[in-house]
């Protein structure tokens, strides 16, 4: 009985336990899911589980890039080894004021008991017998394009320093912009080092040297003596049997540096100049076009094969007319008619139709401010909308008598979040950058002239007063801008409604939808006429394979007839180095260029945007008037103007170029009192028509009385007219409340605005208006600096 009573109350006790684990356990849940009412579950999709290479595979991998790169080396070995190997190309690079180049060349020579006769500028080769090698040796004048152009074609590079002087202003921008544009493998050599008396001195010096070019290259490991004879042998033994690394951007395309160029008038297109020299890089397609560096590009004739033999009778570049007769072409390589031609442009004949179904409206035919797509109405216009739509809402069987009864459940103080939105980028601080480089009351146009001469291309000296004036005013825009970015302040006497009747209100810049395509009166010339590529990807990487397919193999001895007039022929017979670089298909073509820019930390002036400047393209080099936007992608493909190119962020910068295949290189440059500088650097992004560029402005009120959210402002505008134009803009804060205009009040711009929560006495009321800026052409640069 006991037993039984027993195990009754522990049967009464389970259940008891059971139940309240069952209560407590249901009022979890009911707890969860009170916390977690109206959220959803994201869906998370299940992933395949990511593939691991055994140990087979990783074995097997690597045993296929190591039999690949040893081909690649094989290849390279073959192209310089031999009778008719291409000699390997050496350019000396003075980089202070009191060193020699040839001075250098001539200690590299004796020290392996090699007499030659060298010129102080100029291209020559000359053999090694001791190394069975040849080398090609460029002295560049101590001028930039020289020094750099020089850099470009070199497969080793020897920068000479000075033991008694540091290297200068000029020197520290060539060596810059040499290694913004991509170098070759380097060396670096010292003279005037056994001047020194002190041994220690000597050694400290070196240490320094070698301290400041690891700081540009770090793979440096020694700064190498020209005046001893035991490491002027160890230079020119790895210049040798050293293979190059080359220059990726330049490997891709084919590209002659001339040993012998003259003019030949007896061709079957009238004329023609003709270079000869060994094909680098890529095969030479005759169906391509060439660049001449400061000359532009021009279509190939034809090439011929030339005669080893003969080459080699004379070991500087020879530029004369006599030329011709000693060379006899082994192979004649035509163009087709799938030959390039010269124009930038497409013809205007087959232009398809580009769209611009969206006509523009002239202000005074506008009904109001545009905001994204829509144009708001004037007050009369929407009260009558209102009184219509109001209409439609009467309930069935009652009549408007009756409905005017009726309270809206919404009035007009309160705030809506549909009516209300954020400010431009996702964020309600003004943390944005600046757009425009004048000041919002100036009345240049947004083509205004700039120092550079329109017709003459020339660069204006200014007197050193008004450099420093404008110096002055630019750090000033400079500093302003990056304090109060974008904001500017309307005169009380000037209309807004006038003043910005091409700008649009844009409820959030990275999502809303701005059409690519509509008419605007200030679209460039031949905006239609621009090269457009639907993938940009996939046309570059179908151009750069087709460009290792067909053409002359590098390695072969070639006569290149380009078709140029005798003009040009005057002004190459001057230069001492000379060499031309092919072009891939499309090159040629102009498009909506858009490259990276990150601002030279050395380059003190301000850089704002729409400045003139030189842009180098790999071998190519524009005058341009870039606009600089934000960098990144978009939703929409809509980008914000900066202001200005502000030291420490990367922009993006926009110009009507030739585009360029390849992870290209860009160099901005700019002609100064000083010579000329490295600016920014950077490289080719994409060739994207259909990147907006909205220039942004931002007009600030301040509270002049504050009821909770309904706040009165004032010196945002002047006029009730201006008010009623920009009633549809939405509003926000730096402090991040956001809202929107309800009514005009008085005749003297003040009006009544909802937020979405009280706002302080000390914010600052704004507004943001966008407009659209093209981006311009460039013409060629023929500089001579």
């Amino acid at each position: 009985m006991d037993i039984e009573k027993m195990m009754a109350h522990h049967h009464r006790s389970t259940l008891k336990k059971n139940h309240k684990a069952f209560k407590a356990k249901h009022q979890s849940k009911g707890a969860l899911k009170a916390k977690t009412k109206g959220k959803v579950e994201k869906n998370v999709q299940s992933r395949k589980p990511k593939h691991v290479a055994n140990k087979m595979e990783r074995r097997n991998k690597a045993k296929q890039i190591m039999l690949s790169k040893k081909e690649e080396v094989q290849l390279s070995k073959k192209f310089f080894d031999g009778r008719r190997g291409a000699p390997r190309i050496v350019a000396v690079i003075p980089l202070c004021p009191d060193v020699d180049a040839a001075d250098v060349i001539k200690n590299l020579h004796q020290s392996v008991d090699c007499d030659i006769e060298i010129p102080y500028t100029g291209a020559f080769t000359t053999p090694i017998d001791r190394f069975k090698q040849k080398i090609q040796y460029i002295v560049p004048a101590r001028h930039f394009t020289s020094i750099v152009d020089a850099a470009q074609a070199a497969d080793f590079v020897v920068f000479v320093l000075s033991a008694k002087q540091e290297v200068d202003h000029f020197g520290e921008t060539c060596l810059r912009s040499i290694v913004a544009q991509g170098v070759s493998t380097v060396f670096s050599v010292v003279q005037h080092l056994s001047e020194v008396e002190s041994p220690k001195m000597q050694t400290e010096l070196r240490k320094s040297l070698l301290s400041y070019m690891t700081h540009f290259f770090a793979e440096q490991e020694k700064i190498f003596d020209m005046d001893n004879q035991q490491e002027c042998l160890n230079v020119i033994r790895s210049l040798c049997q050293q293979f190059p690394n080359g220059i990726q951007w330049r490997d891709t395309r084919a590209y002659v540096v001339a040993d012998r160029v003259w003019y030949d008038k007896n061709t079957e297109s009238g004329g023609a100049l003709v270079v000869e020299g060994i094909v680098r890089g890529q095969k030479l397609n005759p169906d391509r076009l060439v660049h001449i560096p400061g000359f532009g590009d021009f279509q190939i004739d034809k090439i011929c094969g030339a005669s080893v033999d003969a080459a080699g009778q004379d070991n500087s570049m020879a530029i004369d007319g006599d030329a011709a007769s000693q060379f006899s072409g082994s192979f004649t390589s035509l163009p087709t008619f799938d030959q390039d031609v010269i124009d930038e442009y497409a013809p205007a004949e087959d232009l398809p139709d580009a769209g611009m179904e969206n006509d523009y409206e002239e202000p005074e035919l506008q009904r109001g401010v545009r905001l994204d797509d829509h144009f708001y109405l004037h007050d009369d216009e929407e009260q009558e909308a209102r009184t219509l739509k109001d209409k439609n809402r009467i309930p069935k069987g009652m009549s408007e008598y009756q409905a005017r009864w009726i309270m809206e459940e919404n009035s007009d103080d309160e705030y809506e979040d549909s009516d209300v939105a954020s400010n431009d980028d996702g964020d309600q601080m003004m943390d944005l950058d600046g757009d425009d480089a004048q000041s919002f009351g100036a009345s240049h146009t947004e083509y205004g002239a700039t120092e550079m001469d329109a017709e003459s291309g020339m660069f204006v000296d200014l007197s050193p007063e008004e450099e420093a004036r404008q110096l002055k005013e630019y750090r000033e825009r400079e500093k302003e801008d990056t304090e109060f970015p974008d904001e500017i302040e309307l005169a009380p006497e000037l209309s807004a409604k006038e003043r910005l009747a091409r700008y649009r209100g844009v409820r959030n810049l990275r999502t809303s939808e701005w059409d690519v395509d509509e008419k605007d009166s200030r679209t460039p010339e031949d905006w239609n006429r621009l090269s457009r590529f639907q993938n940009f990807r996939v046309t570059r990487k179908r151009v750069l394979m087709e460009a290792k397919a067909n053409g002359v193999p590098a390695g072969t001895r070639v006569l290149i007839y380009i078709r140029a007039p005798e003009e040009l022929w005057s002004a190459v017979s001057n230069k001492s180095f000379f060499s031309i670089f092919a072009l891939l298909r499309y090159e040629h073509k102009k498009v909506v260029l858009n490259v990276s820019a990150t601002p030279n930390t050395e380059y003190e002036d301000p850089i704002p945007t729409k400045d003139s400047l030189i842009l180098q393209v790999g071998s190519r080099r524009y005058n341009v008037n870039p606009l600089f936007s934000e960098s990144g992608t978009t939703p929409n493909n809509v980008y914000k103007l900066e202001k200005f190119l502000h030291q420490g962020r990367t922009a993006t910068a926009s110009m009507i170029a030739p585009v360029s295949f390849g992870n290209t290189p860009i160099l901005f440059l700019k002609e100064t009192g000083k010579g000329i500088e490295l600016v920014a650097s950077g490289s080719v992004e994409d060739a994207d028509h259909g990147r907006v560029i909205a220039k942004r402005i931002i007009l600030t009120g301040y509270p002049y009385k504050i009821h909770k959210r309904l706040v009165t402002v004032r010196y945002m505008f002047f006029n009730a007219e201006d008010i009623a134009w920009f009633k549809a803009i939405p509003l926000f804060t730096k402090m991040g409340r956001s809202g929107y205009i309800k009514e005009s009040i008085g005749t003297h711009g003040y009006y009544k605005a909802t937020f979405n929560g009280p706002i302080n006495a000390q914010d600052t009321v704004a507004m943001s208006l966008y407009k659209r800026v093209w981006p311009r052409r460039s013409e060629l640069w023929t500089g001579t600096y």
